[in-house]
């Protein structure tokens, strides 16, 4: 009797899925803790609620705009599907000619954006963060002067974002995936180098953007790449890049400008808020990272081949597949992260300038930023899935919908329900981020159900009450642990909650029948 071609392709797709995902989520986790690392290293010189921290994390919020929004995963998203296009018909000297044009559009682009941004740059600042200059006299001329200096970055993140995107499209992930490593190491150094010198933070930065494109040279040179100083508009593959650009780019603005909302409706609270809630943000994007854009980089490409070639049932499946794995590591982490929230900011920055009063900042914005964690993971891959039926334009309409939802839930929440219980505003602004990409999630998904004839929910909720199960155990046996244990200390402490907490998420996951541990340890115990 001959095996199902079905169930052999849905095996290999996901297996393929699987393997990507490993190379990407341990590169990222080295990256995550680098990351850490440099956060580490920032907050030892420069106190969360100092004048120096908020200059920095405003400076650093618009050269980041400039590169997500012209050539980063907008650039990404419709770059690859048209360069591996090429590839598949053979066609290597297109595909390098367009990875050229591409190139060379991408830091045209950027020099004059960022250009531009250079000499309007205290106009800027004076004009997203009036309250804040009005208050804080010498926070213009820093916050100018670093960002000048981060200018330089985009432009060279706009040649090393689509020499990323060429190596993942030739199924090259791991120098990639490693870049991001590379950067965190160089902002290190600025800080090191130029201690107590805000500016060597603006250095390091620039420092990082190098070694992030440099890295990547190694894998491009073996993947045999030609570059050629080319440009022009009338190559088909290059409008079909910007055709497929065109809304991504509007859906990433969304992003960024969420980010800088915040900031914005930050401003009049407590000095000390914009900080916490963009260290609270990089804490949580260390889980975030290693889930959702691992698994959606890593899937993005099985998504278009079967796409493609309209093989809805295997999309369907590693799509429930994927979300399932998200959930599965997703809610444990986002638990984890709020229930040992204090001892983990306690143990991470509270050092040098960073006080107690900083660690309680950004523990209270990481409890509610932790809220939206499994969401944000999922929007990560079920965008790509979006992005590989041609449809550019869905994510992007839900994109405007979270981000009026998380203006209006954010003012509510930070202006009046966190006052009249007599909490810290800007909580009830993560709080709103969170919940709104919620509501986004769930939009997507009910859209791509009716665009794909279906999601596998039946697989996909039968997963999920199981986890969420599994999750309350193990808030409820950290607390419980982490709580009795106080006195040994926080490092003690700390290991103790969240090993009891992950044993009872393992045991109850294991009662309640889920495979995805079998799923994870599959391939640990072929190589045994």
């Amino acid at each position: 009797m001959s095996a199902n071609p079905n169930s052999s392709s849905h095996s290999t797709a996901r297996a393929q899925v699987l393997q990507a995902a490993g190379i990407v989520m341990m590169a990222m986790v080295l990256s995550r803790l680098l990351g850490l690392g440099r956060d580490v290293v920032i907050n030892y010189y420069y106190d969360a609620l100092s004048l120096e921290a908020n200059a920095y994390a405003i400076a650093s919020r618009y050269p980041q705009l400039i590169f997500t929004v012209i050539a980063g995963g907008a650039l990404g998203s419709a770059f690859i599907p048209t360069f591996a296009a090429y590839f598949a018909r053979d066609d290597a000297e297109g595909g390098w000619r367009l990875f050229s044009v591409i190139i060379n559009l991408a830091t045209l682009a950027t020099t004059v954006v960022a250009g531009i941004t250079f000499l309007f740059t205290p106009q800027i600042v004076r004009l997203a963060y009036p309250e804040l200059v009005r208050d804080n006299a010498a926070l213009l001329p820093m916050t100018a002067d670093l960002m000048r200096v981060m200018l330089l970055s985009p432009i060279i993140f706009g040649v090393s974002g689509v020499v990323m995107g060429a190596l993942n499209a030739r199924q090259h992930f791991l120098l990639p995936a490693l870049a991001g490593s590379v950067y965190n190491i160089g902002i290190m150094l600025g800080a090191v180098l130029w201690p107590g010198n805000v500016m060597g933070l603006g250095y390091g930065v620039v420092i990082g953007s190098l070694g992030h494109l440099l890295v990547q040279m190694p894998a491009l040179r073996q993947k045999q790449a030609r570059y050629t100083p080319y440009l022009t508009l009338r190559d088909p593959g290059v409008r079909q890049v910007l055709r497929l650009m065109a809304p991504r780019v509007v859906g990433l603005s969304f992003s960024e400008i969420t980010i800088v909302v915040t900031q914005f409706l930050a401003q009049v609270m407590p000095l000390g808020s914009i900080r916490a809630l963009d260290q609270a943000w990089r804490v949580m994007s260390m889980p975030l990272g290693f889930l959702g854009q691992a698994l959606g980089i890593a899937a993005f490409p099985t998504f278009a081949t079967l796409a493609a070639e309209a093989n809805f049932r295997d999309m369907r499946r590693i799509l429930a597949d994927t979300l399932r794995l998200i959930t599965f590591l997703g809610l444990p982490a986002a638990v984890l992260l709020g229930v040992l929230r204090q001892p983990l900011i306690t143990l991470f920055f509270q050092r040098g300038d960073f006080g107690e009063t900083a660690t309680q900042y950004v523990a209270w914005a990481l409890l509610f930023y932790a809220v939206g964690l499994v969401s944000l993971a999922a929007i990560e891959v079920i965008a790509r899935a979006f992005y590989a039926l041609g449809d550019t334009v869905t994510p992007v309409l839900a994109g405007a919908a979270q981000l009026l939802l998380m203006i209006v839930l954010g003012l509510w929440f930070s202006r009046t329900l966190f006052p009249a219980l007599e909490w810290l505003p800007f909580g009830g602004l993560a709080l709103g981020h969170s919940l709104s990409n919620w509501v986004e999630m769930g939009i997507l998904l009910w859209l791509l159900r009716r665009k794909m004839g279906g999601v596998d929910g039946r697989h996909l909720w039968d997963g999920v009450w199981r986890m969420t199960v599994a999750a309350l155990a193990l808030g409820l046996a950290a607390q419980f642990t982490y709580h009795i244990s106080q006195e040994a200390g926080v490092l003690l402490s700390l290991v103790l909650g969240g090993t009891a907490g992950g044993l009872a998420y393992l045991a109850v996951s294991l009662v309640l029948h889920l495979r995805e541990p079998y799923l994870l340890l599959r391939p640990l115990r072929r190589r045994a």
